[in-house]
């Protein structure tokens, strides 16, 4: 079972898409994330839905295009942000022994195309209004 994950700062949004199940949910977050905080809460709300969802596969690969959430989890790279460290531990205490988090390009990330196409759709939406709003003028 392949579970894609992502997170970006347009608008302090995360994805998780899950195909097997049909389910594909983003969220929105509060405050102001930075990139790699959205990337492990991304990776916390997958690992919840696990949980909750009961899912029971018997391998259950986790893919993200961050590079760092990915080699933090695996113990490949150190952590030096202390916020990270805190959600870094959170996501390894949901940890089960039949999940692996995996490193995808970006343009194999279902979740971040998702992301992409939302944004894709806030600026045309933006650029609609604004063209709506100078016509009223007119």
């Amino acid at each position: 079972m392949r579970i894609y994950v992502d997170g970006g700062t347009h608008k302090s949004r995360i994805c998780v898409v899950d195909q097997s199940n049909n389910f594909e949910n983003v969220k929105t977050r509060k405050g102001n994330p930075t990139n790699n905080e959205l990337e492990y809460l991304a990776l916390l709300y997958a690992l919840s839905y696990i949980h909750t969802a009961k899912i029971h596969a018997r391998q259950i690969i986790i893919l993200t295009d961050s590079k760092l959430m990915a080699n933090q989890m695996n113990d490949k790279w150190r952590i030096t942000n202390e916020k990270l460290a805190k959600l870094n531990g959170k996501c390894k205490r949901m940890m089960l022994p039949n999940i692996r988090i995996k490193w995808i390009s970006r343009k194999r990330n279902k979740a971040g195309f998702i992301l992409d196409k939302m944004k894709q759709m806030d600026y045309y939406k933006a650029r609609y209004k604004k063209t709506r709003s100078s016509l009223n003028k007119v």
